[in-house]
């Protein structure tokens, strides 16, 4: 009886051995259970297999067995969700842990480009061109300015420039990743917000959606107080249905090509068709980008009378208002100009 166990336990040794040996060789399966600890830094390329994932998983030591790490995915339903990036993983963690991570997407070096309202087209790509290395400014203002890409809009002509159109927000790249392609983005998100503005009141005056525009870049220049902009959109719209020159300060700088503290008699002379105060009307293109909140205003004045704003001398940008002339000389006194 004796002689028998012992048989029947070296068969059962050697039964478990062979089938250790057997997961460990053929289906890659450690069973020494490796140390947990320490950080390790991986990129998973873009369009890289599960069983590419799992080799360079394995193959920096994040798990100890990339087939095994594999059936865990598979088992789980999760092979189609495990996105590309940079990671950095705890070695040796559990399998759901480095699922769930890459489940999250890790760092794609994406570099974000923020183009705030107010600024130009030109503005736009110096600031592009400084922040994504090999991005083409020329490009940009080629595509925008010189040969815009076609883009429709009421009161626009088919092949003026994209001045005003491009939306200004915070765009990344990748996945954005040519001037083109960023002044594709700009533009569909421009067709999105302007599709929020209401028009009634733009219509009944006989302006057209290019004109709103317009009108919105030159509020989005003027004004540092958000609660203004309904008051300076009133004031431009006063101006028009009187046909008095607008006199707006950001139209001669955007004539000029440049920003200035303080306009000269001089400057107020450039010859341009934005010069506001040679011209009557609009000027023949926005002056800038504007964001949404200046585009609301644009299509939905105050109702005031007012028809000249000078700025305050009390360091907050707020403007003092008035309808009548004396008025406004009295307000730029008091504001030392």
């Amino acid at each position: 009886m004796v002689l028998l166990l012992l048989i029947l336990l070296v068969v059962a040794g050697i039964a478990f051995g062979g089938y250790a040996v057997y997961r460990q060789f053929t289906l890659g399966y450690v069973f020494a259970a490796p140390v947990r600890g320490g950080e390790v830094t991986v990129t998973i390329p873009k369009g890289a297999s599960l069983k590419q994932i799992a080799e360079a998983l394995e193959e920096a030591e994040v798990v100890a067995s990339g087939r095994a790490f594999r059936d865990h995915v598979e088992e789980a339903g999760k092979a189609t969700l495990l996105r590309p990036g940079t990671y950095t993983f705890i070695r040796f963690d559990s399998h759901a842990a480095i699922v769930a991570q890459l489940e999250q997407g890790g760092d794609d070096g994406a570099v974000d480009v923020p183009l705030p309202e107010g600024l130009d087209a030109r503005e736009m790509a110096t600031v592009a061109a400084d922040t994504v290395e090999g991005f083409s400014r020329s490009e940009y203002v080629k595509l925008t300015l010189k040969e815009p890409l076609p883009f429709n809009l009421p009161g626009k002509k088919p092949r003026g420039n994209l001045e005003g159109l491009l939306f200004p927000k915070t765009y990344a790249f990748p996945p954005l990743e040519t001037p083109r392609q960023l002044v594709e983005a700009q533009l569909e998100e421009f067709r999105q917000a302007f599709a929020e503005v209401d028009l009634e009141r733009a219509r009944r005056a006989n302006l057209t959606e290019y004109d709103v525009v317009i009108i919105a870049s030159m509020i989005e220049r003027e004004v540092m107080v958000a609660k203004e902009r309904r008051l300076v959109s009133a004031v431009i719209w006063n101006r028009l249905r009187i046909d008095m020159p607008l006199q707006i300060d950001a139209t001669i700088e955007y004539a000029l090509g440049k920003r200035k503290k303080a306009l000269t008699l001089d400057d107020l002379q450039v010859d341009s068709p934005h010069n506001t105060y040679q011209n009557k009307g609009l000027p023949p293109t926005p002056i800038c980008n504007p964001g949404l909140a200046s585009l609301k205003a644009a299509a939905d004045p105050a109702g005031v009378d007012y028809l000249y704003y000078v700025v305050r001398n009390d360091g907050t940008g707020r403007h003092a208002f008035s309808n009548n002339y004396d008025q406004f000389l009295r307000d730029k006194a008091a504001a030392g100009l």
